[in-house]
């Protein structure tokens, strides 16, 4: 095979797996209260799983940058077959206090699988010679808004929710073990390999990458999360309907990210993410106005598009990193940032239990703006 075929069915494999996973993302968020129904939960014990997924997702961290420095980005990602399977079994726990530790170890494996995903994406990539990363990114919320609008589908005509999530798992398994095999393999230099475990953390321009990679995915995750809740809630659509802002949100993110790489070339990075925090904070601030239908929607959208092109550069950023392979570079920002995605809307459903939703949007709103100001910080820095 030609080197231009491997890189084309390379790029073409990240992107219908980036799609899954969006898609197996808003399967389970966008049926929030589905699973809530399933299991009997209050609304913080419904937090609590993305909480113990961020556990997981926390414990693991520091050996991802280890793993994928030695394994290599293609082989690690032989831990998505787990990932996808154990989507499946998600809701078949016997007692609601068992889903808990089982989202624990779903969690590593989201971990593991979302490291190898985005670090091969960044060998592709460095093969094309050109930013590419924005549209990988763009394909998951491409995903997310495809698995919202099956979920609207299937609380329309009553699928339940077992049997949803068993359809995406198996879909997800199966698209999977056939593009896998077309990852570019990834050869780190010598330099970049330890020779033993050591615990690996950001420090200098990877560290500030972090925090505002931290603020950004708490901000990015929560709205994800939480969206359809507060649809149904706090602008008390019906089930069957709610998903409508998870898909609103999901639209504008792929949107940007579609036309990110392109403002790449024009544009510095700190210029690009200072632009970027200030849409997620207008969006945010329009969203909390007052609680209704119109201020919801026009605030999801300029918030997606503010949230847009943030984690993608900052991925592209870090995975290029001198005397680190793109994994460990990558799993340095995500000790400290990944598990905002996840952990953030622990702590939205706590607010929104004592509170409501919109209180917890008020709390979202507030980590944007410091988003803003660390960005802030960023563009001022020289040399970056």
């Amino acid at each position: 095979m030609s080197v231009l075929k491997t890189k084309r069915h390379a790029r073409k494999a990240l992107l219908s797996q980036y799609f899954f996973m969006g898609f197996i993302f808003a399967t389970l968020f966008s049926r929030f209260p589905s699973v809530q129904e399933h299991y009997g939960l209050s609304i913080s014990e419904l937090s609590m799983m993305p909480f113990f997924m961020s556990i997981g997702s926390l414990l693991m961290m520091p050996f991802c940058g280890h793993l994928a420095a030695k394994y290599g980005s293609k082989k690690l990602s032989a831990m998505g077959y787990v990932y996808m399977t154990l989507f499946s079994l998600l809701l078949l726990m016997p007692s609601k206090f068992l889903i808990y530790p089982f989202c624990m170890i779903y969690g590593i494996f989201v971990s593991l699988t979302d490291i190898s995903i985005n670090a091969n994406s960044i060998i592709v990539e460095k093969a094309y010679k050109r930013p590419i990363i924005g549209l990988f990114h763009a394909f998951f919320y491409v995903g997310v808004g495809a698995g919202a609008i099956l979920s609207i589908i299937c609380l329309t005509i009553g699928i339940h929710v077992v049997a949803h999530f068993a359809f995406v798992s198996l879909l997800s398994v199966i698209q999977f073990y056939f593009v896998r095999t077309f990852f570019l393999k990834e050869t780190p230099s010598k330099d970049c390999v330890p020779h033993k475990f050591k615990l690996l953390l950001p420090k200098g321009t990877l560290l500030l990458l972090s925090f505002i990679a931290l603020c950004g995915r708490i901000i990015e995750g929560s709205v994800s999360d939480w969206s359809t809740y507060y649809m149904k809630e706090i602008i008390t659509l019906e089930e069957n309907i709610a998903p409508v802002g998870l898909l609103i949100y999901a639209s504008f993110i792929s949107f940007g990210r579609f036309f990110g790489d392109a403002i790449r070339k024009r544009f510095s990075g700190q210029t690009i993410l200072l632009g970027c925090s200030f849409l997620a904070m207008l969006g945010l601030g329009i969203m909390i106005m007052k609680t209704d239908l119109y201020y919801a929607v026009t605030g999801l959208f300029v918030s997606g598009l503010g949230l847009s092109c943030l984690v993608p550069i900052i991925y592209s950023l870090a995975g290029n990193t001198q005397d680190v392979s793109p994994g460990t570079g990558i799993a340095m920002v995500n000790t400290i940032s990944g598990t905002g995605f996840l952990f953030g809307p622990f702590v939205i459903g706590l607010i929104g239990e004592k509170y409501d939703m919109h209180v917890s949007f008020i709390y979202i709103f507030a980590l944007s703006v410091i988003l803003f100001i660390l960005s802030s910080i960023f563009w001022k820095k020289k040399g970056l």
